[in-house]
């Protein structure tokens, strides 16, 4: 299947999240921050990124910039999620959003493994 990298703060919905993708056949790989996130996205090269938008110290959206303009991943897929964060607001801080989707806290399985798929499935097409 695809490899993905989680980088979320919150370790509940990390581990969470892992065994769904895990179980799905997915290689999952997580970062608590965003400068691990960043550290983690160039090593692991992964073919999805799930990024929770508000995390200590920085947001998804600098996050998303910075992975946009690096060559290893200005093409991947990124799912945002938040529990705090509205995909207007989202959409409004970040300057380009193709390939990229949002999804709210907390994740309802069923719209989770949708999302997945039509992400990695997007990503064959490209």
């Amino acid at each position: 299947m695809a490899r993905i990298l989680i980088i979320d703060d919150d370790f509940e919905i990390v581990e969470i999240v892992t065994e769904v993708l895990k179980h799905d056949g997915h290689e999952v790989s997580s970062a608590p921050d965003p400068v691990e996130g960043m550290k983690m996205a160039r090593a692991v090269k992964p073919e999805l990124i799930i990024l929770d938008y508000h995390m200590p110290g920085n947001t998804g959206a600098h996050l998303y910039e910075s992975l946009r303009r690096n060559n290893a991943t200005k093409a991947t897929p990124i799912l945002f999620v938040s529990g705090e964060a509205d995909p207007e607001q989202i959409l409004a801080e970040i300057s380009d959003t193709e390939g990229s989707r949002f999804l709210p806290k907390p994740i309802h399985l069923v719209e989770f493994r949708k999302t997945i798929a039509e992400l990695l499935a997007g990503r064959k097409e490209n």
